[in-house]
């Protein structure tokens, strides 16, 4: 596998590519923290920056014990390349996977959403007016 002009490493080059482009330079020595500050995450998951990652991405555990393989499961990859994770992880396009809403089985959140899909239990329960969510679905402009 051939990296693109100037990257040197495979988690480089997937920061590369999941930024597309625009993550150039590590933050702290980290190209996963700089990637997590792209995507605006503030704070590292029990100091690990691939941890918050995991946690934006609706990554909730580990996949026998790495986050690393569960990252990669997240992108759809059963097998590293050349021996490491990592590695089959730069290969990934810059487009994110597409989870699908299935009803009762759903548990991952869009940006800010916490509630749980299959919690509404009745559509008379839903309203189409936003003003009177119970659940404030505004997002602040910052």
């Amino acid at each position: 596998m051939a990296f693109d002009d100037n990257i040197s490493s495979a988690i480089q080059q997937f920061v590369f590519t999941q930024s597309n482009g625009a993550v150039t330079q590590p933050v702290n020595g980290s190209y996963i923290q700089a990637y997590c500050e792209y995507l605006g995450i503030t704070e590292s998951v029990n100091d690990s920056w691939l941890q918050a990652l995991c946690v934006y991405e609706g990554i909730t555990e580990p996949l026998f014990g790495s986050w690393t393989v569960a990252l990669a499961a997240f992108y759809g990859l059963t097998y590293p390349t050349g021996g490491t994770w990592w590695m089959a992880l730069s290969q990934v396009s810059g487009v994110a996977p597409v989870v699908p809403l299935i009803w009762d089985q759903n548990t991952n959140e869009w940006q800010l959403e916490v509630r749980n899909w299959k919690s509404v239990t009745s559509w008379d329960m839903i309203t189409t007016e936003w003003q009177n969510e119970t659940t404030q679905w505004q997002v602040p402009i910052i």
